[in-house]
């Protein structure tokens, strides 16, 4: 991949070079119609002159052809013009380089090839006294006066072809210094320096919106890897609690000296690897959630349907408890969204229904609709969560004081509330109408 800068100075020297070639066509076309016109009109000058001259002098057939036809002329481009006095047919006087027979059968301005050369050749006809005068040009002399004027016009210009590149170089790398600038100053960060890039000098235009990329980028980052580091201190002392626990029962099960007192201390270290077990899966789901989800992987769900998946999935486990498991959908409600995702945020709401319902109580979700909302809700009988905890049980780990006996790692409602934000929805915890239990409501934008 070229360099920026290889890549103006490609297209600035190829757009000088076609200029260039532009520049010397017009001169060159120019110059040669400037030069017919000039040297079209001398002809017809020198025919008129020659006319003229020949009356005043009574020139006769033969008297002057002989000096005429001497090879001494003045000038170097003398020789390359030619004349013919022609008189009802006869051959009065002609230069030195004119032929015998006549160099244009008509009148007016023609193009003649005469000994293999190429002349321009004007012919007049004088009727009062039976004269024709025919004077002709060499093109050769035409075209070395155009390509001298052509050459002399870009002369100047190609003495200063040098300069003009080493200008447009300079300007180049002189224009592109900022870029270098800020490529320094980005190379030189350490990887924990996350600060947004001061350039410290006028920022061109069009590199702002490159700064702030970057700087936003770097915010962005900052903000991930803080996160990430309180989750995983947060993560490591929530696993230090049940790994100790199962350490210190271990420990009990190999001091008993009853069969009972064994068997108590491994069903604790059975309880501890399970608090170990589920909080390390909710990990996981944070670990592929936070990361991977975007709207890009947003497809058409139907959540009836998901709901009705789920329930169906969790039937057994709510006939242990006895637990009444119900829909209630008016009709398909689909709605844009991340399948895995969304899924992942039902089926925690479920099990927590399930978690915290006594024996023979009732968990119900339904899919409803209001003008502006598709509106998902999970009600159960369960203890409920007082007012002042409904928005901290949404805090990565928090548990509420009253649920500390139940299984948990209090990392599920905090993922389902990073599902709701990714879907543009929002979730609220809300008492229901009996007073008993809890509901949880989601609104999905239409």
């Amino acid at each position: 991949m070229k360099s920026i800068q290889a890549r103006l100075l490609i297209w600035l020297l190829v757009t000088f070079g076609i200029l260039w070639s532009a520049i010397t066509y017009t001169t060159y076309v120019q110059s040669t119609h400037e030069v017919e016109e000039i040297f079209d009109a001398q002809l017809a000058q020198a025919a008129a002159v020659l006319d003229q001259i020949s009356l005043l002098g009574n020139v006769r057939n033969g008297q002057t052809e002989k000096q005429l036809e001497q090879e001494i002329y003045g000038h170097r481009y003398e020789k390359k013009i030619a004349f013919q006095i022609w008189r009802n047919g006869t051959l009065l006087l002609r230069s030195a380089n004119a032929p015998s027979v006549p160099m244009a059968a008509q009148s007016g301005y023609s193009d003649q090839t005469i000994n293999k050369a190429h002349w321009r050749v004007f012919s007049l006809e004088d009727p009062d006294n039976n004269r024709r005068i025919v004077v002709g040009e060499l093109y050769e002399v035409r075209d070395e006066l155009v390509t001298e004027i052509t050459f002399n016009s870009l002369y100047p210009l190609t003495l200063f072809l040098p300069v003009l590149l080493l200008i447009i170089w300079f300007g180049v790398r002189r224009s592109l210094r900022p870029v270098r600038t800020l490529a320094t100053q980005v190379a030189r960060r350490s990887p924990s320096n996350l600060e947004p890039v001061k350039p410290g000098f006028n920022v061109p235009t069009e590199i702002q919106p490159l700064i702030k990329a970057l700087n936003s980028l770097f915010e962005k980052l900052r903000i991930a890897f803080e996160h990430e580091r309180l989750f995983t201190a947060d993560a490591a002392h929530e696993l230090r609690t049940p790994l100790a626990s199962i350490k210190t029962q271990a420990q009990v099960a190999l001091r008993a000296t009853t069969d009972k007192d064994r068997a108590h201390a491994l069903q604790q270290i059975i309880e501890g690897v399970n608090r170990s077990t589920h909080l390390i899966q909710q990990l996981i789901t944070t670990a592929r959630l936070d990361p991977d989800l975007t709207e890009h992987d947003f497809t058409q769900v139907n959540l009836t349907e998901l709901a009705r998946q789920l329930l169906t999935e969790l039937d057994s486990e709510a006939r242990q408890k006895d637990i009444e498991l119900s829909l209630v959908a008016e009709q398909e409600q689909v709605i844009p969204g991340n399948r895995a995702a969304l899924e992942f945020m039902l089926r925690n709401l479920l099990s927590n229904a399930l978690r915290y319902t006594p024996e023979t109580g009732q968990v119900t979700v339904k899919i409803s609709t209001d003008a502006e909302h598709i509106v998902l809700s999970v009600t159960d009988t369960g203890p409920g969560i007082p007012p002042a905890e409904r928005e901290r049980v949404f805090e990565r780990f928090y548990r509420g004081e009253d649920m500390q006996h139940i299984v948990g790692s209090g990392l599920g409602l905090s993922i389902v509330k990073r599902v709701v934000k990714l879907h543009n929805a929002t979730i609220h915890l809300e008492q229901p109408e009996s007073g008993i239990g809890l509901r949880v409501v989601v609104r999905f934008p239409k």
